[in-house]
């Protein structure tokens, strides 16, 4: 090959990659224009966060809102209310709560596990009607806040004339 062909051959490509970066200059500040609320200084501490595996969960659980919170709160702090042994040593216990408190009909509970009965109350309280309920979600979280107001509530489970509905509310005040 000729000196006059390398030289040609070489200014056409160095031309060919003149005309490609300006080409993406171009494509580079369209795109950055149309991403104007978006700070480059900001995406390595956002890509940084979306490694995290806390910031994953965080992230799932923050887009979640429940379209009714007091039942989801019950369905979170019952099963572990009802698998308390001092507050509910008897599965009519956990049966006589569900009735007297949340209105909830059980049927053959000496034929059925603890688990089950469980099982069965937190299925329920996806029905049952919220405005009822925000009454007892309010007293439900105060009462079993401590571990203190908890043998409280044992304590008064014990005494006579005991009232699921009355002890919740007196412990929640």
């Amino acid at each position: 090959m000729s000196e006059s062909k390398k030289v040609k051959s070489k200014s056409l490509s160095d031309e060919t990659k003149v005309k490609h970066a300006i080409d993406f200059i171009e494509e580079l500040s369209w795109l950055l224009d149309s991403k104007r609320n978006l700070k480059l200084s900001d995406i390595p501490s956002i890509l940084r966060q979306q490694l995290s595996p806390a910031s994953s969960a965080e992230n799932v659980a923050n887009k979640y809102a429940s379209p009714n919170p007091n039942i989801h709160y019950l369905i979170g702090v019952l099963p572990r209310l009802f698998q308390d042994k001092e507050l509910f040593p008897k599965n009519e216990d956990i049966a006589s709560f569900a009735k007297d408190v949340l209105g909830l009909e059980m049927k053959r509970v000496e034929k059925r596990s603890k688990y089950e009965l469980i099982g069965m109350v937190v299925c329920e309280c996806n029905d049952l009607d919220d405005s009822k309920l925000e009454d007892m979600v309010s007293a439900l979280s105060v009462a079993t806040g401590s571990s203190e107001k908890i043998s409280r509530f044992a304590a008064e489970r014990k005494a006579t004339g005991f009232s699921w509905n009355e002890t919740i509310r007196k412990l929640a005040q």
